[in-house]
């Protein structure tokens, strides 16, 4: 049997779901906090609500910890995920709670458009959904790294540095999700046309 290395993130997620909340959860924030703050952030647009939502997160991750498999991804795509499900779901409680027109305003402000031309708006907002659709599709990997790239503004050497992985495997699962996404894009286009 192989031997629990300290830090590994496998290992580390294998206590978590023995139930240890101690050293293992510890290590896990040192190594995901400041990615996941980041990513909380940039969703958000407010540092004061990032901070109450990454305790939220890491809670979850560690109540969550034995549902973890290993062959559906990696355990930071899997942080990663979950930290992003919590910044969608704070930001559906906040149009819920400010109303339609704050959504209008922040689809208006997101696509770049006064919504002037609702012809203009539909089409952007439906290009905008199938492209979250095709990115969906990702492998979860260059999906994390893409997220962390494009969506929390992270160099390649602060995401190698944050998932422990080498500079050259971020750069390739950047290049080889653009490469997919791109593969998609006529499909996208032609589903807007229906």
């Amino acid at each position: 049997m192989a031997e629990a290395r300290p830090n590994d993130p496998a290992d580390l997620v294998a206590a978590m779901a023995a139930g240890d909340s101690g050293q293992p959860l510890s290590a896990f924030y040192g190594q995901y906090g400041s990615t996941v703050l980041a990513l909380l952030t940039k969703m958000l647009g407010s540092r004061a609500e990032a901070e109450e939502i990454l305790q939220e997160v890491f809670v979850e991750l560690w109540r969550r910890a034995p549902e973890y498999d290993s062959s559906r991804g990696s355990v930071v795509a899997w942080v990663v995920t979950v930290a992003r499900s919590r910044a969608l779901d704070a930001l559906r409680a906040r149009t819920r709670r400010h109303g339609d027109r704050q959504l209008q305003f922040s689809e208006r402000h997101a696509l770049g458009t006064d919504g002037g031309r609702p012809d203009v708006l539909v089409s952007s907002t439906r290009w905008h959904q199938a492209l979250r659709q095709a990115f969906q599709r990702l492998d979860e990997d260059q999906r994390a790294v893409l997220e962390l790239s494009y969506f929390v503004g992270m160099s390649h050497g602060q995401i190698a540095e944050a998932l422990n992985l080498p500079v050259g495997t971020v750069k390739s699962r950047i290049l080889a999700g653009m490469r997919a996404l791109r593969t998609m894009l006529p499909i996208i286009h032609r589903s807007m046309r229906a």
